[in-house]
């Protein structure tokens, strides 16, 4: 726990010894230098976060990534050569820092990632390392609390537990399919933290790079749902999904959803194998015959120039057919599969893929122009996963099928989550809805014979709407803003709910409003992320009547549909607020709408 740390009064023999590198200060004023030196935080959540407090790391910003793999396929290894290059820029002056590298988990199960750091420099100079474990956010005896309950995990706040521990929780519990919710609150955190001690400070505002060496077996993180992510092994390679914390389970990053670095791809594997990355495909390089790869290998390049969440890195090496065009508009689009998936399944799956271009024109309607140079899907054979994820770029169907609904709500989240993404955890609803928006766009299309508007097009949407809102049993007992770390993921609370929020918000603003309000919203937050209040701003902004009475209904509204757990049962106990022409009330003859 204590290894690597720096305490105040210690740090001032340390930065005497490493020669005062936070000032051009002479010896005698080390004392003052000193103090304004510290670790950087190993959390970038906030006190009394619930949902995966342990992820994320302060006292920099991350800038650039290029990630260096050498993939043994067949042993599903990390051969030596493989690290990453993290340029990062100081926000205060650091003697120390962390990374998010889950590099092992208590007692191996099947599937997890066993990989060893081999060494770390910083600035090209050999640096300490240590694995920590987390500590709950806002600790006020830091991070280093000798306090072993500082260090737990819960899905509440306090944690509880048998020994009736009256401190947050300093990380969510990984729980296996089979376990309670609750099963794991009270033990202790897995030491994930890449605590790394540069041989002498960073200064504030400078820009720094981390190189970290390492081997051995990525995997899967298991999550507090119960459910895997990370790294799945398949007959001819690998496949991912990675949301939200799967990243940190195959290289050490600063695993935040905030964190949005750029990236470069350079990955090496056997000749005739495909690897696939976020971003367009830069070049290959052929390498003769080797140790590691006696019938030779291939480095691809990837270049990803905008900013990536941590949970939508992508790379994926093996069996695929990969093929790429460039459409009228410039933006160039992949298509790959699994060699492994049938014959029939793969020309199904082209039929689906086929239609992208046609989506992403479709849903740019609504959002604005695609953010991206490039679109790609994959379909990927099972593994250990039947998952699908919006990887940033590059969608993945690891179940080796692609659906036409499935593509609807994946494309939208290349606005939603990846080109402006949620500011943490709590706000997953927020790009989950909007990308279930997405499939309700699809329904009032294919109701309206292709159409983008119209009556018919309309009437879909108020009948889709009405229908949710008729729910009862535990539909609306969650409030969205508010999950647990184990119904993060909540069809009801994450994505059906939030989805007809943005229905009812699209006739109460109007559709041309509506449509202001969601590209405006890209154009203000794309490449970076987005509050609950900034969200609502953007909407509140394009009310037909900017009065206060007005606004202060919209603010009622978003209350009850973002903020507020109803009792079981709906009907009175549900949000009341809806929109002209929906079921419900609040805005029909107020005068706030067109």
């Amino acid at each position: 726990m204590l290894l690597g740390r720096i305490g105040i009064s210690f740090a001032v023999s340390v930065l005497a010894i490493a020669g005062l590198a936070c000032s051009q200060e002479p010896a005698q004023h080390v004392e003052p230098v000193a103090a304004s030196c510290s670790p950087g935080a190993h959390s970038l959540s906030h006190a009394g976060d619930v949902i995966y407090p342990e992820t994320g790391n302060g006292g920099y910003t991350s800038v650039h990534t290029d990630v260096h793999l050498r993939y043994d396929t067949g042993k599903n290894q990390f051969l030596a050569g493989t690290h990453v290059d993290l340029t990062d820029k100081a926000t205060h002056c650091l003697t120390d820092f962390s990374l998010d590298f889950e590099h092992s988990q208590a007692g191996n199960p099947a599937g997890s990632p066993q990989l060893t750091v081999d060494s770390i420099t910083v600035n090209g100079k050999p640096a300490k390392f240590a694995f920590v474990q987390p500590t709950y956010p806002g600790d006020p005896k830091g991070q280093d609390d000798p306090d072993p309950r500082a260090h737990q995990a819960s899905q509440t706040n306090p944690v509880g537990g048998p020994d009736d521990n009256p401190l947050p929780p300093a990380c969510s519990p990984q729980l296996g399919e089979d376990d309670d919710d609750d099963a794991l609150n009270g033990t202790e955190c897995p030491a994930n933290k890449l605590l790394i001690t540069p041989q002498a400070p960073i200064d504030d505002g400078t820009q720094f790079t981390v190189t970290v060496n390492y081997t051995g077996n990525p995997g899967l993180h298991r999550d507090a749902e119960g459910a895997t992510e990370g790294w799945y092994t398949t007959p001819g390679g690998s496949s991912m999904t990675s949301e939200p914390l799967g990243t940190e389970a195959w290289m050490p990053l600063n695993n935040h959803p905030s964190a949005k670095p750029t990236y470069d791809f350079y990955e090496t594997a056997a000749t005739g194998k495909t690897v696939l990355c976020n971003g367009q495909l830069a070049g290959k390089t052929d390498n003769k015959a080797d140790g590691d790869f006696p019938d030779g290998s291939t480095t691809w390049h990837w270049h990803a120039a905008m900013p990536i969440a941590s949970y939508l890195v992508e790379s994926i090496i093996g069996d695929y057919q990969l093929s790429e065009r460039t459409a009228d508009d410039g933006i160039k689009y992949y298509e790959a599969q699994d060699r492994h998936i049938g014959a029939a399944q793969q020309k199904k799956n082209v039929a689906v893929m086929d239609k992208h271009e046609d989506i992403t024109g479709f849903e740019s309607i609504f959002n604005g122009p695609y953010p991206y140079a490039s679109d790609g899907v994959v379909a990927g054979i099972p593994g250990t996963s039947d998952d699908v994820e919006e990887m940033q770029t590059m969608i993945v169907f690891t179940g080796g099928k692609v659906d036409t609904d499935t593509l609807y709500h994946e494309t939208m989240h290349q606005w939603w989550g990846d080109n402006v993404t949620e500011s943490n955890y709590n706000m997953t609803f927020f790009k989950e809805g909007l990308a279930t928006l997405g499939e309700d766009f699809l329904a009032a299309r294919d109701d309206a014979g292709g159409a983008s508007d119209g009556s018919k097009f309309e009437q879909s949407l108020i009948d889709q709407f009405n229908d949710d809102y008729g729910s009862g049993g535990d539909f609306w007992t969650v409030a969205p803003s508010k999950p647990s770390p184990s119904d993060l993921f909540d069809d009801d609370y994450t994505y059906t709910r939030p989805g007809d929020t943005y229905l009812a918000l699209y006739r109460i603003l109007g559709r041309t409003n509506f449509i202001k309000a969601l590209t405006t919203i890209q154009q203000t937050y794309g490449g970076a992320t987005i509050t609950e209040p900034q969200l609502e701003a953007g909407f509140r902004q394009f009310m037909p009547n900017q009065s206060g009475a007005c606004k202060d209904r919209l603010n009622k509204f978003f209350s009850e549909w973002f903020d507020t757990g109803y009792p079981a049962g709906g009907g009175d106990n549900r949000p009341q607020i809806t929109g002209p022409g929906l079921a419900g009330s609040g805005f029909d003859g107020d005068g706030c709408t067109l």
